[in-house]
């Protein structure tokens, strides 16, 4: 009777253990088949991952190139900017390129692999996600050939196009349907993605219900690393998408937004005003002489001035403000709920007594100063393009002032569109001879005799008569036309000195102001040359003048060949406007020239600036030191002239002595001092 219960229990016991084990052998399938579904898809999601970062990486470098490239046609445009200089653009832009397809080849393998994966294969197949893709291929390729062929041609071939079709966007209507492809193509995959995590984690549940009671021990040690690796993959996917948004908003050097951010925010500001009512501001700024900072000190210290600026600007305005740096040297400013002038009038004010420094760069001290124009919207304009032009034709005004902020009002759009206009007519000026010459003496400082003349120019404008160089010498560069400009004045100042030496009068050395892009290559000695020749006249009867500025150009070297090879052929050298730029004494040590010419800023003060007197006295005591000729310009004073002639400076121009005169004026001025010579003429060289 004992046995009974013994085998009753034994035999429960044994069917309790079959039972076990048939339900430990289903379990350790079932884990399997788990742990083998999870991480297939865990690798699915990982591939999806990877197709996702690829992608918006190719369309951030996508972006990159287009505006290198027509940073590339802008540049182009540049007559007077040598070729070296776009070279390492061209190189940035071929870099790209291969990189953008390298990103197309591993997007390739990824999609082949994600296409092996067995989840991915039980899958209805995504045929629009396969058409994107062969579009957006077909469509970036063109575009990546577009621009080879730009890199590809010549600098003239490039501005030939620049100028024919103006500063148009690189190829804007077929990049705008790339890129909306492109952002098809990542929503498409961002949802791929999303759809990838869900089924990760619906399989997991099921399995993780069915196994519940009998394997918490198990998962302890199987299931919970697997969890753990999901979430660092979610992890990681929110983690890239907020890296590639940050990218895809933000400038990399300044840490403002960057242009697309700008605009886009900008339009959202813009939508929003019919709904909200009363309105806000756009501020552009441009900075001061920023590319004379990158060629004197080099692209580092232009990066610093930029991070500089950038921390003045979020110093200065408002945190629910939005700033940008839209490219280069140009920054942005959207100043939400301000619509009176005179309120972001004062704003502008802080922004640029922010931005006023003297920023040190490599033991360098670099002043920066900006330029601000500002508009209001709706009372300026209600639409982005209109907005943003108007802003633009402040900031155009603005830059005429220096280190100042226009707010839009009539006489700036008044004085853009005379300066427009005068910028039109500036550009056919040399083939009607416009261009005059007029001649200021330079004169002994105690007789007050003549000793030569500079040439300055003059435009002999059809409507608005005389202009003098102020009124139009900033438009020359935008203009092109410098080179003409300088032809003119050479060849005038050439026949002038053989007609003087005609008439038996020697009027002395004339001085020609030559521009650094002139000096850099052979065209400006060939000018002088060519007109010298023409008119049989000595290269001693001509003085080349050289500003400062050409201490810090990148094409020095250059520049201190021209000027020996001008004095190799008897031309003077003179070092005009000293004291203004950037010469040191070792510049002044080995830079070959003849005469040094105290700018009038420090001659203007003689008599009431103390210091101005001490800086021009030891002016003078360095030219005496080093062995060269001292001209003391802009004297118009007695007070001056007794100054100067009392520490040792001997030669002088101002309107003390005479203004610029036109050639007869000048002949008549030189009969008055200049006692006739007999008539000869010097053998032609």
């Amino acid at each position: 009777m004992t046995r009974a219960p013994s085998l009753s229990v034994e035999r429960y016991i044994s069917s309790i253990a079959r039972l076990y084990m048939n339900a430990a052998i289903v379990m350790t399938l079932l884990i399997g088949a788990g742990y083998v579904t999870v991480k297939v898809a865990l690798d699915r999601h990982a591939l999806q991952q990877s197709v996702s970062f690829a992608t918006s990486s190719q369309f951030i470098s996508f972006q990159q190139l287009a505006n290198q490239t027509r940073a590339l046609m802008r540049a182009s445009g540049d007559r007077d900017l040598p070729d070296s200089l776009l070279q390492p653009m061209i190189k940035e832009i071929r870099r790209n390129i291969a990189h953008i397809r390298a990103l197309g080849g591993e997007l390739r393998q990824l999609n082949q692999a994600l296409g092996d994966n067995a989840l991915e294969r039980l899958r209805p197949r995504d045929t629009e996600y396969e058409r994107l893709r062969e579009e957006l291929n077909e469509r970036l390729e063109d575009f990546l050939s577009r621009a080879e062929r730009v890199t590809g041609t010549s600098s003239k071939e490039r501005r030939l196009r620049y100028s024919f079709w103006g500063p148009i966007d690189f190829a804007t209507s077929s990049d705008g349907a790339l890129m909306q492809q492109f952002g098809d193509l990542i929503s498409r995959v961002h949802d791929r993605s999303d759809i990838s995590i869900n089924n990760a984690a619906t399989l997991y549940t099921l399995l993780a219900l069915l196994l519940e009671a009998t394997l918490l021990f198990a998962s302890f040690f199987l299931f919970k690393p697997l969890l753990k690796k999901l979430k660092q993959e979610h992890g990681q996917s929110k983690e890239y998408e907020a890296q590639l948004a940050h990218q895809a908003h933000t400038d990399a050097l300044t840490g403002l937004n960057n242009r697309a951010a700008f605009h886009e925010e900008l339009e959202e500001t813009l939508a929003l005003l019919p709904a909200n009512g009363g309105g806000f501001s756009l501020l552009l700024l441009d900075l001061d002489r920023f590319k004379d900072i990158n060629d004197s000190y080099g692209h580092p210290a232009g990066d610093a001035v930029l991070c500089h600026v950038a921390k003045a600007i979020r110093g200065a305005v408002r945190a629910q403000d939005v700033a940008a740096r839209l490219g280069g040297d140009e920054f942005a400013i959207l100043v939400h709920g301000i619509t009176d002038p005179v309120v972001l009038q004062g704003i502008a004010a802080r922004i640029l007594e922010g931005i006023r420094a003297d920023v040190s760069v490599d033991g360098h001290l670099v002043h920066v100063s900006a330029s601000i124009g500002g508009a209001i919207a709706p009372v300026h304009a209600a639409s982005k393009q209109d907005l943003i032009r108007i802003a633009d034709i402040a900031l155009y005004a603005s830059k005429g002032l220096r280190g100042k902020a226009v707010i839009f009002d009539e006489a700036s759009w008044a004085e853009r569109m005379k300066q427009n206009q005068l910028m039109l007519e500036l550009v056919t000026a040399p083939e009607r001879g416009e261009f005059v010459v007029h001649y200021q003496p330079k004169v002994d400082l105690v007789s007050g005799t003549p000793l030569g003349f500079e040439a300055v120019v003059r435009w002999q404008h059809p409507q608005r008569g005389l202009l003098p160089p102020i009124q139009f010498l900033p438009l020359v560069e935008g203009a092109g036309v410098m080179r003409q400009m300088t032809r003119a004045v050479i060849d005038a100042t050439c026949k002038d000195i053989r007609k003087w030496k005609d008439a038996g009068i020697a009027p002395g050395p004339v001085a020609i102001n030559l521009p650094e892009s002139l000096l850099v290559c052979d065209d400006g000695f060939q000018m002088f040359a060519d007109a010298i020749q023409a008119n049989g006249i000595c290269w001693s009867d001509l003085t080349v003048e050289v500003t400062e500025n050409v201490f810090f150009d990148q094409g020095s070297d250059r520049i201190y060949r021209s000027a020996d090879r001008f004095r190799e052929h008897g031309a003077s050298v003179s070092l005009d406007d000293f004291g203004t730029g950037f010469a040191s004494l070792l510049h002044l040590r080995d830079f070959p020239f003849d005469e040094m010419k105290i700018d009038r800023s420090f001659v203007s003060g003689i008599g009431h600036d103390p210091r101005s007197e001490q800086i021009t006295r030891s002016m003078l005591d360095l030219s005496r030191s080093l062995g060269k000729n001292c001209v003391a310009e802009g004297v118009e004073t007695e007070v001056q002239r007794t100054f100067l002639a009392a520490h040792g400076c001997s030669v002088a121009q101002g309107y003390l002595f005479a203004k610029p005169m036109p050639v007869n004026e000048a002949t008549s001025y030189l009969e008055t001092f200049i006692t006739r010579v007999p008539l000869r003429r010097e053998a032609r060289r």
